[in-house]
C-alpha cells in the first residue's frame, strides 16, 4: 500500500482497499435519518460528531478494537468525495491504523495537514465519515450535518463507554447534540424517522 507521508493513501488502489473494507460494514450511499449499517441490528451508542474526529476518540477505538479482537481500524471519508481530496490535496481521505497505535496516533491521522494545508485535515473538512475494525463486527457512522457519530456493535455496555467520551441514547442525542446546517431546525419528520429506525434496530 502506497501511503502519503503521514497516513493517507496516495494511490487509488490503496484507497479502494480501505474503502472496500469500511463499505463491508456501512452502506456509503445512505444518510441519516436512515440506518447506514450493514448489521441488521445492534447496540447503539451515540456521541457528538466532532468527538469522533478528535484525539480523544483514539482510546474509544482502542477499546473497541480490543473488545472485538481487531488487528486494525480503518477510517474513510465519504463526503467530500475522494476525487475532491485527490485533486486538492494529492491524497485520498482514508487511513488504517494498527490496534496498538490507535491511542497514540489517531489524532495525528485525523489532524494531518496534507502539503501543510490545514483545509485538508479530515477533522476540519470531513462531513460524512465511516470507521470500522478489521473484523467488521462494529462500525461508526459520523455525519456533520446531524452533529452525530453513531456506533453499532453486538456488545452491550462495552468498555469504550468509560474512556472519556460521553455516549447517549438516540432521544438525548437529538435533544442535546443535533444542530444541522448551522442550527437550522431539524424537520420533525426527520427526527421521527431517526428515532423509529434506531429504536427498531437497537438490541
Amino acid at each position: 500500500m502506497t501511503m502519503a507521508p503521514d497516513f493517507y493513501p496516495a494511490d487509488l488502489a490503496s484507497y479502494q482497499q480501505i474503502f472496500e473494507g469500511v463499505e463491508r460494514a456501512l452502506d456509503v450511499e445512505i444518510r441519516l435519518p436512515q440506518w447506514p449499517f450493514r448489521a441488521a441490528s445492534g447496540n447503539v451508542d451515540i456521541c457528538q460528531f466532532y468527538l469522533a474526529i478528535e484525539g480523544r476518540f483514539g482510546p474509544v477505538l482502542q477499546a473497541l478494537a480490543d473488545a472485538h479482537h481487531d488487528e486494525s481500524v480503518s477510517v474513510c471519508v465519504f463526503e467530500p468525495t475522494a476525487d475532491y481530496y485527490r485533486e486538492n490535496y494529492g491524497s485520498y481521505p482514508a487511513f488504517t491504523l494498527p490496534r496498538e497505535k490507535l491511542t497514540r496516533n489517531y489524532w495525528g491521522a485525523v489532524s494531518h495537514e496534507p502539503g501543510g494545508d490545514p483545509t485538508g485535515a479530515l477533522t476540519y473538512t470531513a462531513n460524512v465519515v465511516g470507521i470500522t475494525g478489521s473484523t467488521g463486527a462494529w462500525a461508526v457512522w459520523a455525519e456533520r450535518s446531524w452533529d452525530l457519530a453513531v456506533m453499532v456493535s453486538q456488545i452491550k455496555d462495552g468498555c469504550w463507554r468509560s474512556v472519556g467520551v460521553e455516549f447517549v441514547h438516540p432521544e438525548v442525542a437529538l435533544a442535546d447534540f443535533t444542530e444541522p446546517d448551522f442550527k437550522v431546525p431539524l424537520p420533525s419528520a426527520d427526527r421521527a424517522t431517526f428515532l423509529h429506525n434506531f429504536r427498531a434496530r437497537e438490541q
